[in-house]
Order: structure tokens, then sequence, then C-alpha cells
């Protein structure tokens, strides 16, 4: 999870790559403040856990569209003469076929708007 907070001198955004999903766990691992590097001013100052807030991923939505994007057509192609053989269970196959990119898309996407809620409420 990336995690935010604007810097004291410059007033820029200082970002941070996290593995930690709430407030409680980050604290745990680095204590109730962390020295955080300003790449803009060049600076480094303490911040309080509290100060950090959580966005959502943009790499997290960006694999969920490129699943969706290339899984639909690759299904289409593999699974082309298979579903118009089963006749009357075509829909069905196209339904799937669309579903099973877009469920995932979905999933991914809840998952990390699901994550940043939780981190942005602790």
């Amino acid at each position: 999870m990336k995690l935010y907070t604007i810097c004291k001198d410059c007033k820029k955004e200082i970002g941070i790559w996290t593995w930690a999903t709430d407030r409680v766990e980050l604290k745990m691992n680095h204590g109730q403040d962390m020295q955080l590097h300003c790449n803009h001013c060049k600076k480094t100052n303490d911040y309080l856990i509290e100060d950090l807030k959580a966005k959502d991923n943009q790499i997290a939505i960006l694999i969920g569209i490129t699943v969706f994007i290339i899984g639909t057509p690759t299904l289409l192609i593999f699974l082309w003469d298979y579903i118009w053989q089963s006749g009357l269970y075509a829909v069905f196959g196209l339904v799937a076929i669309i579903g099973i990119p877009s469920l995932i898309y979905s999933v991914i996407s809840k998952n990390d708007l699901d994550r940043v809620r939780n981190f942005n409420r602790s």
C-alpha cells in the first residue's frame, strides 16, 4: 500500500510503500513516528503515524484493467469453437468469458479500496 503525507518544510507530497494494512501494524513495525525523507527539498523529518494517509493504488487498478482488456479477447480466441459447439449453452459461455475478467477486475479494485478505507479509518 502506498502512504502519503505532506512535507513540513516544502509542503510537497511524500510517499512511502508499506505492507502494513492498518496504523496499528505500522506502529508495531516503526514505532509512534517515522523519519521520512523529502525528495523535493532533501530534508528528513519525523512524522507521526497518524499524519499518514493511504490513497488508491493506481497499479492495482491498472493490473485489473489489463486483465479485463487482455483476458476477455484471449478467452474468446481459445474457447470460441468450444462455445459454439455446445449450442444452447453458447450464451452462458459468452457471459462467462466476459464475466471472469470483469470479476477479477472488480475483486482487485474492491480489495484495494477496502485496504485504503481500513487504513484511513484506523
